[in-house]
């Protein structure tokens, strides 16, 4: 942990240093964070490109590079001592090379020349002069993106540029960071496999994509075709944002997928009921945006229509999840209990799914982007298309971090009894099962209530009981929201 806690402090130190350059340029925290990502972005594709070198020539076999000779990284980014000429350079001929569809000119047209052209169509140069360019680009170069700390470095990475940027990538319908131990716990349970399509139709940072990634790796030797299939044929992913998608990007690259399917469109609009099987997904993992609004002339798509950002997201993973498939959704408290549209997307999920599980997951678990509850609702699309029969729930209170802004880590976390009991369904005093019929005489309604826990505010932790408070609240505005809806929809 020392190692890990010593190269975050580095790698938050080089962001700060490149951070005030730019700050001093002129250029403010959100154009200075989008300057970041793509100069992060080549530079970790530089060095992935280095290993992919080293490999072949391990193998006897002929590697080009994409980005070669005067484009890669690792020549022009060291020329800082012709600055004007550094900026000249980038600001003309590569740029050309990384968005020109002209193949003579550009990347070619294969999906990682697309790529390429999808993120930086929508990205731009701040840095205005040689001499505070070159010293930004002396900061990035600083960077290791390197086997055994790529992943734990670039997760501190995006986490600290959502929240400089909180306001603009927080803000379309509550974008979030999902933190790495609830992505991994979740890719757990599902168990993607080789051959299986895994999509997340909001993959932000790809940090879903790229553990389940990972998870297929680690679990058997790949064939030649199965590698082949992993790079082009498993991963799929819809970002709305093109500084997210580009954070993604970079991060599936590290991760080894140079040709996942990654599409910069709002998913929500391309949305469609009617998918065929053969173009389902057996896997699903998602933390879609919530405490959105979506405009009623985007909702005509969907079977159950709703403003809620939350609830068009779950249809929209219904619909896409194959006969035999499994998915895990993180969704705020309010899906799990609130009437109208939510009540009729719970009873189609519960009537045509396999609801068998809901980690309920403490307040505060995704600060400091939000202090709302959430929940994580694992589901099975069955061959025989059969519902749910009874739904496991486990009550976690210690995710292993502490539950403040600081979320530094604490001892005592309970992911490791919720995989050891969730197979098995075992009964405890964190976990309890409620039968169909139950849910069905209650109207659906799914909130995680721990039959063994006794509200007894006299013996309750103070930090438990401000985020019951909390939590209360939360459920209190989603109710106000819904009955703002209902009078919306009378006038």
């Amino acid at each position: 942990m020392d190692q890990i806690d010593h190269r975050r402090q580095e790698v938050q130190q080089i962001v700060k240093n490149a951070c005030d350059q730019l700050n001093a340029e002129g250029v403010d925290a959100r154009n200075y964070v989008e300057q970041l990502a793509w100069l992060f972005f080549l530079k970790a594709f530089d060095e992935a490109e280095s290993r992919r070198e080293q490999e072949a020539s391990f193998n006897d076999t002929p590697y080009e590079r994409r980005l070669g000779g005067e484009f890669a990284w690792s020549r022009w980014a060291k020329d800082t001592d012709h600055p004007d000429e550094m900026l000249e350079f980038v600001d003309g001929k590569l740029w050309i090379k990384l968005t020109s569809p002209d193949p003579t000119k550009g990347l070619g047209n294969d999906p990682l020349a697309q790529r390429f052209r999808r993120i930086f169509d929508n990205v731009r140069n701040y840095s205005r002069r040689g001499a505070g360019f070159a010293k930004v680009v002396q900061q990035v170069d600083k960077l290791r993106f390197s086997s055994e700390t790529d992943v734990i470095v670039l997760s501190e990475i995006y986490e600290d540029l959502l929240k400089r940027v909180a306001a603009d990538s927080a803000g379309y319908a509550g974008e979030f960071y999902t933190q790495r131990h609830i992505i991994r716990a979740m890719v757990q349970v599902v168990q993607p496999k080789s051959g299986e399509r895994v999509y997340d139709p909001c993959f932000g940072t790809a940090g879903f994509l790229g553990e389940a990634a990972d998870f297929v790796r680690k679990q058997s030797v790949l064939s030649s075709q199965q590698l082949y299939d992993l790079q082009h044929q498993t991963f799929y992913g819809n970002e709305i944002k093109p500084l997210t998608y580009l954070l993604g990007s970079m991060n599936m690259i590290l991760h080894g997928i140079e040709g996942a399917n990654l599409e910069l469109v709002n998913t929500l609009e391309v949305h469609s009921h009617n998918v065929a099987e053969k173009d389902r997904y057996r896997v699903i993992l998602a933390n879609p945006p919530y405490g959105g609004k979506m405009a009623q002339e985007l909702q005509t798509n969907f079977r159950v229509r709703s403003g809620a950002t939350e609830c068009l997201f779950l249809q929209h993973i219904m619909a896409s999840l194959a006969r035999g498939g499994r998915a895990a959704v993180i969704v705020p408290e309010g899906v799990l209990f609130r009437s109208g549209p939510d009540q009729k997307v719970r009873r189609e999920l519960l009537e045509q799914f396999k609801l068998h599980t809901i980690l309920s997951l403490p307040a505060g678990c995704f600060l400091p982007y939000t202090g709302v509850k959430t929940n994580v609702m694992f589901f099975d699309r069955t061959e025989d298309g059969s519902g749910t029969e009874s739904v496991w729930y486990y009550d976690l209170t210690n995710d292993g971090f502490e539950l403040k802004q600081t979320r530094k880590p604490v001892s005592g976390s309970q992911l490791p009894d919720f995989l050891a009991k969730w197979q098995e369904r075992a009964v405890s005093e964190n976990s309890w099962i409620v039968p169909i019929a139950d849910i069905a005489a209650k109207e659906f309604d799914l909130s995680a209530k721990n039959p063994r826990k006794i509200d007894d505010y006299e013996h309750r932790p103070a930090m438990e009981l401000v985020q019951s408070i909390k939590a209360k609240e939360a459920r209190i505005v989603d109710l106000l929201d819904e009955i703002e809806s209902l009078l919306e929809l009378r006038q």
